[in-house]
């Protein structure tokens, strides 16, 4: 079967690269099944059944899209969220809905938006492709939009003597020679109700990073992932840090635990299932 990876991208639109990744595991994913596919902008290419990736951004930029196209929804899904529009909802409704979260599909089932699928992140060999630095000259290091309450914990770390870097809307291999030099990566909600943000985990697990991570407002988020991550409460979150760059083993263990789970999440054996 032919398949076309689609990024929604708005012109002059730089954040539709943080859908990158996503759409080159399920390209690579696809190849590996057997079937024939393309990562591209259109969302109508002749022959081609469309995975469609950013489909929050349609409504902002008029992408005609094929009628069976697949949307497959990376965006936390929450009351009050800038994304979730009735433009949106309407779209959605006349399309095929993927979900990488259980948490989402429940959250659409409750605005009259059917998920057929949850399509969990997964891993392909494609993917792990960082080379570290040697020595790592950054403490720590978070990449991802500012908010009060994540500027808090990296001030909170800077006045303990940490260095500790935060970067948005740096992506592909800009962000990955930063990633490269960073002794920790650190994930912190932009909610006090968030949940995991495995898109953008699952790249750094997949390449071997040590991750520090607040804790979620549901534990079975985090559950499948404790060995993997080292996951604190939101205001524990610089002393951790401190602990863990004090020990090299504890890193290198949460790298290889990191690596090993995403390997174990082979995303050809979720797109399988997903269109069986």
């Amino acid at each position: 079967m032919k398949f076309a990876v689609t990024v929604v991208t708005p012109p002059g639109y730089a954040h539709s690269a943080a859908f990158h990744e996503v759409a080159e595991t399920l390209h690579h994913a696809l190849r590996s099944l057997g079937h024939d596919s393309v990562m591209t902008c259109e969302g109508r290419l002749d022959g081609r059944r469309h995975i469609v990736l950013g489909s929050n951004l349609l409504p902002h930029c008029g992408l005609t899209l094929a009628p069976d196209a697949i949307l497959y929804n990376l965006e936390q899904v929450h009351a009050g969220s800038e994304w979730i529009t009735p433009a949106l909802l309407g779209l959605l409704r006349r399309h095929v809905v993927w979900d990488y979260s259980e948490a989402n599909a429940r959250a659409f089932a409750a605005l009259g938006v059917q998920v057929a699928r949850v399509v969990p992140i997964g891993y392909v060999p494609e993917l792990t492709r960082i080379r570290f630095a040697e020595p790592r000259d950054i403490d720590v290091l978070f990449f991802g939009s500012m908010c009060p309450r994540r500027a808090n914990v990296i001030d909170r770390m800077r006045a303990a003597g940490i260095d500790a870097i935060a970067v948005f809307g740096l992506y592909g291999r800009p962000r990955d020679r930063l990633i490269a030099r960073a002794k920790l990566l650190l994930n912190v909600h932009g909610r006090v109700d968030g949940v995991l943000e495995i898109v953008r985990l699952s790249y750094l697990l997949a390449n071997g990073c040590a991750v520090l991570s607040e804790r979620c407002a549901n534990p079975r988020d985090e559950a499948p992932l404790a060995h993997a991550i080292a996951f604190a409460d939101y205001d524990a979150l610089p002393g951790r840090a401190a602990e863990l760059l004090a020990s090299t083993a504890q890193r290198e263990r949460l790298a290889r635990d990191g690596l090993a789970e995403m390997q174990a999440r082979r995303a050809a054996d979720y797109l399988r299932a997903a269109l069986a």
